[in-house]
């Protein structure tokens, strides 16, 4: 415990001694920090650019210098963006995310592998290529296509490049979905898993755009949350005879919201665990009574205002004898009732019209009942000529459901419009609808309890939505019925496949599958499959092998889904037995990337593609808001690195991208970051002055220095760097950017710089050069732990300390295990709690005019200062005690007391007009110890 007592200095403390008249100046005896650093960035063109080159072949240089060294390579598996426009705010968070991780694993000495790649084909690259000129060939749509991703690609590349993303970027050492080397991958992947039975083609009801007349997987689908769809309860005749009932019409009374679907019509399902009747309705013909499920009554006298009169009970065996008439083709006059569990009460009627065509669960009703799938639908959404007669040509979306309901109009018991989410194309925005076609499709049904096996291990970060995200991405396994891979456009990879003119059946071999790939090397791209007739494509000697000739063979003219392409990168970029240390992309790749590739690699070689995954949220503005062009709050990266430079992007990700799902992007927030910069610039430029320019053959090994604080410094920058690695290691580089702050401006600035400015500045050269090689060792980690974040701010500081040339990324710099220092951190602290209660006393006096006692056990805090201060029982002015708490003198006293008792007194003494914290003896014009340090520099 520390105690004040015996204070003397009043409220007026000045010397008694008058200053001397026309003092002399000794700013050129001090040793002020010196540095051509600039203290704000005002580099040339040509200066940016050698930061840039420096940047450049760090990826390179690492490969090479780091190979060595034993370690793991750290491989960071790059999730590639499409090849569709202009980088925007969330490419800089995912790059840059990403370009911080592998920075941190190099700055630890751990070589990492990191490709950077595009997505190139699919629809938004075909649309924007093609926009100007529709009706174009597949050749020429492929051509335009192609030009226009290499031409994205290429401004992507440079404006990432700008960001310091490191990687090979001198030997373009880049992956593209359209190489051939990848697409060979990719037909070899195809093929395995047909031979595996896990890929395969039918006829089942897949989302289907007619906007872009193509069909959709689910992670290609956005919802509209406010889209308006008919609510009609629709009644159909049951046929007579089906209950003991007499002079009566019976009716099903069923709910849909897509009266369109109706003409497919082939059954009707209800659930053998719900309780049914037969009611009459008021306000409508009293001899029809309608049958509906009584736990949905309520429900439905809710929405229709129509009351419901229970005239029978229904045993639960009485519907499956049930058969009624199609409400719009009179010829099908005896269709069935069917017991299915996908029939709840929790809205509609208890009765489901169903329509395999045009539904999962009503697909899966055909397959058990060998009831016929009747699609009516072509790929443009309107109705076929096997439609009825009133419907056909129209579409179905925007006409469908008004001609039906006019048609129908007698069964409509009640209609009404019903706002909910429904399923958009995510290219287009329009709506979409599901439909039967033949396509090909990957059985996740296999694919799923392995995937969610591997999964169990597989770790995820940010932590604290570890358990979250884990949760998410099994749900949405879980809830994927079937991948649908096939695609109807032309800008993609062909699915590999030659089908019989006369049954359509697939005609495929491993042969096949091989001069395709072989002729793929030869041209440089697939666009042959286009171009080349069945006779050009397949030599004679394959077709015997296939047991047909060519006029019986027809081409395929699908395309392999985008994310079947994406989904394969882990095989094609990194090996076929090489698993990624991390995958890092949005939250949004929980239904895309992150789910594509692990059941993809589930499917090849039974494993998932990645150890651990990074989860990160989407910009929005400051209110909230998702950025969009029609909102008018679109920041660009390429406005913030104008405005602010690069590393103010790099730091506001850092500092924001990480924590929160959220990631807000205001003009507060990046003037923010480049302060906290501009404050950092200013330590480091510091320090640089301090440490002066590195020395060839510069020995940092510490010298028969004494001093506790530059031990203690020593001791807090072994902690410091454990606490940083450790947080960047964790990924929370929000906490990394907290912990440099709190370092720099708590234990460098406040404490350390503050407390050795006067031997500094005043001291001799042992002293000097000391408190250089401390603060060089600070400088050192300082850059460690802020190159991951801010590399063009450290490589050009360092290219001020380091004259010859060298880059920082070529340095390896640790901590030694010597430097924790237990002791000294213990006697430091001692001094700062009596340091503490004397400020509080002191006021606003200058405490260098304070005379200090200390009285206290020596078994107590006592012989902790001693450390500081040796001797006791003597005044004493120039002892690290005294420059810690700066103070003229101190006195140290043995007591009894367990406490330390604490005394202040003034110094009656004027203070050496050099260094401000001596005082002067008789006549002298300086203390004796600067007398003595510019006599030995003379």
């Amino acid at each position: 415990m520390l105690r004040i007592f015996n204070f003397r200095v009043g409220n007026r403390l000045y010397s008694v001694k008058a200053a001397k008249k026309d003092a002399k100046k000794y700013t050129d005896t001090i040793n002020l920090p010196k540095t051509k650093f600039p203290n704000r960035l005002t580099a040339a063109k040509r200066e940016e650019q050698e930061r840039l080159n420096k940047i450049a072949v760090s990826y390179a240089y690492q490969e090479q210098r780091l190979a060595e060294k034993g370690k793991p390579t750290f491989v960071l598996h790059d999730g590639p963006p499409y090849a569709n426009g202009q980088l925007h705010m969330g490419h800089a968070v995912n790059k840059i995310l990403k370009d911080i991780t592998l920075r941190q694993r190099v700055a630890h000495g751990q070589q990492v592998n990191y490709i950077p790649g595009w997505d190139c084909h699919g629809l938004p690259i075909e649309l924007k290529a093609t926009s100007t000129a529709p009706g174009q060939s597949a050749q020429e749509i492929r051509q335009k296509s192609r030009a226009f991703a290499l031409e994205t690609i290429k401004s992507q590349k440079e404006e990432f490049s700008s960001w310091g993303i490191l990687a090979n970027w001198q030997k373009d050492n880049i992956y593209m979905t359209f190489q051939p080397e990848f697409i060979v991958n990719q037909l070899q992947m195809f093929y395995n898993l047909y031979e595996k039975g896990l890929v395969y083609r039918d006829l089942k009801p897949v989302y289907w755009s007619p906007s872009s007349r193509t069909a959709l997987a689910e992670a290609e689908l956005e919802y509209d949350a406010n889209h308006i769809s008919p609510s009609v309860y629709v009644r159909f005749a049951l046929n007579p005879n089906s209950f003991d009932i007499q002079d009566k019409q019976i009716y099903a009374l069923v709910w849909t919201t897509t009266p369109w679907t109706l003409p497919s019509n082939q059954a009707i399902c209800y659930n053998a665990s719900l309780e049914y009747v037969l009611v009459r309705l008021s306000d409508r013909n009293q001899d029809e009574l309608y049958l509906m499920a009584s736990a949905l009554m309520a429900d439905f006298e809710a929405n229709t205002q129509l009351k419901c009169e229970i005239v029978q009970h229904l045993s639960r065996e009485s519907l499956s004898k049930l058969s009624y008439n199609h409400p719009i083709d009179k010829e099908q006059s005896n269709l069935p009732f069917f017991d299915a569990s996908h029939v709840q009460d929790s809205k509609g009627t208890g009765l489901v019209h169903t329509a395999p065509a045009h539904g999962p669960e009503d697909f899966l009703v055909s397959l058990t009942q060998k009831i016929p799938v009747k699609c009516f639908v072509n790929e443009e959404g309107t109705y076929t000529t096997e439609a009825p007669d009133f419907l056909r040509g129209k579409s179905v979306l925007d006409q469908g459901n008004s001609l039906i309901l006019d048609r129908i109009a007698e069964d409509v018991v009640h209609s009404s419009k019903l706002e909910h989410s429904y399923p958009i194309d995510w290219r287009t925005k329009k709506p979409v609808i599901i439909r039967a076609s033949e396509q090909w499709f990957i059985n996740t049904e296999k694919l799923k309890s392995p995937a969610a096996d591997a999964l169990e291990q597989v770790e995820i970060y940010p932590r604290a939505n570890a358990e979250a995200s884990k949760k998410a991405l099994l749900t949405q396994l879980q809830k994927r019925p079937y991948w649908c891979i096939s695609r109807q456009r032309a800008w993609g990879v062909p699915i590999p496949v030659l089908y019989s003119r006369e049954s359509g059946k697939v005609v495929l071999n491993t042969a096949l599958i091989e001069h395709l790939c072989n002729l793929l090397r030869k041209e440089g791209s697939i666009d042959f499959w286009w171009v080349k007739s069945v006779e050009e494509l397949v030599p004679e000697h394959l077709l015997r092998e296939l047991h047909h000739e060519a006029k019986d063979l027809v081409k395929g003219t699908d395309i392999l889904d985008i994310w079947f392409d994406s989904g394969s990168t882990w095989s094609a970029v990194l090996g076929k037995d090489k698993i990624a240390d991390l995958y890092l992309e949005g939250y949004d790749q929980f239904t895309g990337w992150f789910q594509s590739s692990l059941l993809m690699s589930i499917a090849a070689r039974e494993c998932a593609p990645y150890k651990a995954l990074f989860v990160h949220g989407f910009t929005v503005d400051e209110k909230g808001y998702k950025m969009s062009k029609s909102l008018g709050n679109v920041i660009s990266p390429k406005q913030i690195t104008k405005k602010y430079g690069t590393d103010a992007l790099r730091w506001w990700v850092a500092s924001h991208g990480t924590q929160h799902m959220s990631i807000t992007v205001s003009d507060k927030l990046l003037q923010q970051a480049a302060e906290n910069l501009s404050k950092i610039r200013g330590t480091l430029r510091y320090l640089k002055g301090v440490i002066g320019e590195k020395q060839s053959g510069e020995n940092l090994t510490r010298t028969s220095d004494k001093s506790y604080l530059n031990r203690y410094l020593l001791s807090q920058l072994v902690e410091f760097e454990s606490e940083v690695e450790k947080l960047y290691q964790a990924y929370e580089y929000n906490r990394v950017v907290a912990c440099v702050q709190n370092f720099i401006a708590n234990q460098v600035s406040a404490v350390y710089v503050h407390l050795i400015k006067d031997r500094l500045y005043c001291g001799d050269d042992l002293e000097l050069l000391a408190i250089r090689q401390t603060l060089t060792h600070c400088y050192q980690q300082l850059c460690k732990s802020l190159w991951p974040i801010v590399p063009f701010l450290v490589e050009e500081s360092w290219s001020y300390y380091d004259t010859t040339g060298g880059a920082f990324h070529e340095q390896i710099v640790r901590t030694k295990p010597e430097w924790q220092d237990t002791k000294a951190t213990e006697v430091i602290n001692a001094a700062f709690d009596v340091k503490r209660l004397i400020n509080q006393q002191a006021g606003d006096v200058n405490t260098w005019h304070l005379a200090v006692t200390i009285k206290g056990k020596e078994s107590g805090q006592l012989h902790l200062l001693r450390e500081l201060h040796s001797s006791l029982g003597e005044s004493v002015s120039n002892s690290e005690l005294c420059e810690i708490l700066q103070v003229g003198s101190i006195t140290l006293l043995q007591s009894n007391n367990s406490d330390l008792d604490i005394a202040l007194s003034k110094l009656q003494t004027s203070l050496c007009p050099r260094c401000r914290r001596y005082g002067l003896e008789d006549e002298q014009e300086t203390c004796r110890r600067c007398s003595d340090v510019m006599e030995a520099k003379n």
